[in-house]
């Protein structure tokens, strides 16, 4: 007697979980719409101007310019790491000759000194450093992020965070948005392996499953003859992206809710991060175009046109994320409106 009724408490209580979940995402979707129905050229103006009386453009450079400082420990960080695992070896190989393949001898002859000691060592403390070192570097982007949050929500001096307070939260965003930008990197890059993986395995047990016990060996699939593999393939690579600029739309809101020294609830979050996602989206696409086509960083500034090239890349993330905060402020005030909070409620 209590199981059935310990089952239909865990039903019920599973019912409402949901029904929950199903007004959250509509109370969400309608928020979202209507903040899409104020995104007007008007609106887009008054973004523009705010961009520039806040100084967005500067604090987006301060951003680019912590995040190129915090990249070097973090590239360290990764190598150490995968130098500590003798199964990750031969990636490190990979990438050095990847690397071998587009710099100068010069640079060449460094980086395979570099892996060769950091190989022989396999110094833990080196990857310890390293990586405390990046991530204090990193939290560099996250308080100047918070101090542009700041201005963009108009907070004034004596409101915001002491500075204790505000490098501890620096750190906590950093740590957050490190492992959600991992997550995304992961499904773009490593997620195939895994979906491959699985559909080889889920082939091998239909096979064996299938076969005589007597003779397993010889009715065992070919590595390559697997067909739920390209089917899986197939469907993932739909969701791939759609996916990873969801983990980056999270990663947005997150610094977005947490950022500035003052949290409004009228202020919408989730729809300036899903925006500011695509738009970054749009961006990376459209500079990778231009630097294999039309830009020649290569030939005009040689080896330190990569850094060039990167520099800039992080700069127009640090501004889209920033603009996209932008849009939350002014569009959610101009959902304030009378005019508009009439037809919302149409």
């Amino acid at each position: 007697m209590n199981i059935y009724y310990w089952l239909r408490y865990l039903i019920l209580a599973l019912f409402r979980v949901l029904l929950r979940l199903l007004r959250a995402i509509k109370r969400k979707f309608g928020s979202f719409w209507l903040f899409c129905r104020c995104l007007t050229w008007r609106t887009l103006k008054q973004v523009c101007v705010k961009a520039g009386e806040q100084r967005l453009p500067g604090l987006s450079a301060e951003m680019a310019y912590n995040a190129m400082l915090a990249m070097f420990p973090g590239l360290l960080a990764v190598l150490c790491a995968i130098a500590l695992f003798e199964p990750l070896q031969s990636t490190l190989y990979q990438i050095a000759g990847l690397l071998g393949k587009v710099i100068p001898d010069e640079a060449r002859n460094l980086i395979r000194g570099s892996l060769q000691e950091i190989l022989l060592y396999r110094n833990r403390q080196l990857f310890s450093l390293s990586f405390l070192a990046s991530l204090w570097a990193f939290s560099g982007v996250m308080s100047a992020a918070m101090a542009a949050l700041d201005r963009i929500h108009e907070i004034p001096s004596h409101q915001t965070r002491s500075f204790l307070k505000a490098k501890l939260i620096s750190l906590g965003l950093s740590i957050g948005t490190i492992i959600l930008l991992i997550m995304a990197s992961g499904v773009v890059f490593i997620s195939d392996l895994i979906v491959q993986a699985i559909a080889r395995q889920s082939c091998l047990l239909e096979f064996v499953a299938n076969c005589d016990l007597k003779d397993v060996k010889n009715c065992l699939p070919p590595a390559n003859n697997c067909p739920l593999e390209s089917q899986l393939l197939a469907i993932w690579q739909l969701w791939r992206w759609p996916s990873s600029l969801g983990i980056i739309s999270v990663t947005f809101a997150f610094v977005y809710r947490y950022g500035p020294s003052r949290h409004q609830r009228d202020i919408p979050i989730f729809s300036g991060a899903v925006l500011a996602a695509i738009l970054w989206a749009l961006l990376s696409a459209l500079f990778r175009f231009y630097v294999l086509n039309l830009g020649n960083y290569s030939w005009t500034y040689g080896t330190i046109g990569t850094f060039i090239v990167l520099l800039l890349w992080l700069y127009l993330c640090s501004l889209v994320m920033l603009i996209g905060a932008q849009l939350n402020v002014t569009i959610g005030k101009a959902m304030k409106e009378p005019k508009i909070m009439v037809i919302g409620n149409r």
